[in-house]
């Protein structure tokens, strides 16, 4: 009897796991890599869409810019008005808001610095620039809030 040459390689199983192993954890980080790949409007655009989507849903939101004294640019944040679960006789407090696309960096402009969004559908209307570091305000990307929470870029700004 002649003993058995030993096989080289893997088997189509082995191959198989470790090209679902990679699969697996392609799924789990590339829309987080093209995320941010994102232009600043459209970012703006679907934190704007979730910040109404969660008026809608009864709550109080807004959206507050966050700048330095003087800064004529800082951070967008969005609010929720939450009850103290501690004391049930005490005020509510604006808490950050957990939304899924929020407004990264400190280079956003808000006018006026705080817009609410209603349960009716509607927000008070404001102006929302972007301008990179180094890039002059007014050269950066804009966009209008409309009462009815309609988001449109203005005419020329760069994408």
């Amino acid at each position: 009897m002649t003993p058995r040459k030993a096989w080289r390689g893997f088997t189509l199983i082995e191959v198989m796991i470790v090209a679902a192993i990679l699969a697996l954890t392609a799924v789990m980080t590339l829309p987080k890599g093209f995320f941010f790949l994102d232009p600043p409007m459209r970012i703006l655009r679907r934190t704007v869409t979730e910040a109404a989507d969660l008026a809608l849903d009864g709550r109080n939101v807004r959206l507050r810019l966050e700048a330095e004294r003087g800064a004529d640019r800082g951070k967008v944040v969005v609010e929720a008005l939450v009850m103290a679960s501690d004391q049930p006789q005490s005020a509510p407090e604006w808490k950050p808001a957990e939304v899924r696309y929020p407004l990264d960096g400190e280079e956003w402009n808000l006018s006026p610095e705080i817009v609410y969004f209603y349960p009716d559908g509607t927000c008070t209307p404001a102006r929302v620039t972007y301008a990179a570091r180094g890039v002059r305000l007014t050269d950066g990307d804009s966009a209008f809030l409309t009462v009815t929470g309609f988001l449109f870029e203005v005419l020329g700004s760069t994408h």
